[in-house]
């Protein structure tokens, strides 16, 4: 086999990426999709020949109209085909990075794309994870103490792996 049938063969994983960000008040920034019965952060899947990271810049300005000034890694989660609660199954790596914290100014300046975002809002910690997805909501917390610690985590499926 050469090396292009050999790298075709090669198994894919879905990829997507997404950003915590707070307001000066330590408040959570969500947003509600359209699309989806409850709220999100900021972010969305990783297009062909994309980074996580440049994904995550991608989205979050077409999410919001904000141009990150900080975007470092806080979480990976790998979710398994049983963990992934997509009806194919697959397996897919998720990412999480923070934005850091927006200025009144800078959120004066959110634009939503209401075809895609209906709309977004500011939530404690605790409330943010009542009001979005089960497997964000159990990604948060690590992500929450990866701020404070300045340590990416690394999850599966939602559960810290030591």
């Amino acid at each position: 086999m050469n090396d292009q049938g050999y790298i075709k063969n090669l198994p894919q994983k879905r990829m997507a990426s997404g950003v915590v960000i707070f307001n000066e008040f330590g408040e959570v920034l969500l947003v509600k999709p359209t699309y989806k019965n409850h709220w999100s952060v900021p972010g969305g899947v990783i297009d062909k020949d994309e980074s996580p990271r440049d994904a995550a810049i991608r989205e979050t300005k077409e999410e919001i109209n904000i141009e990150l000034k900080k975007c470092d890694l806080l979480c990976i989660d790998y979710m398994s085909p049983r963990d992934s609660g997509f009806s194919t199954k697959d397996e897919n790596m998720q990412f999480i990075f923070y934005g850091g914290i927006l200025s009144n100014e800078e959120i004066n300046q959110i634009q939503i794309p209401k075809e895609e975002i209906g709309e977004f809002g500011f939530f404690s910690k605790d409330e943010s994870l009542k009001q979005v997805g089960e497997k964000l909501s159990n990604r948060l917390p690590a992500c929450y103490e990866a701020i404070d610690t300045k340590i990416p985590v690394y999850l599966e499926g939602g559960r810290k792996i030591n």
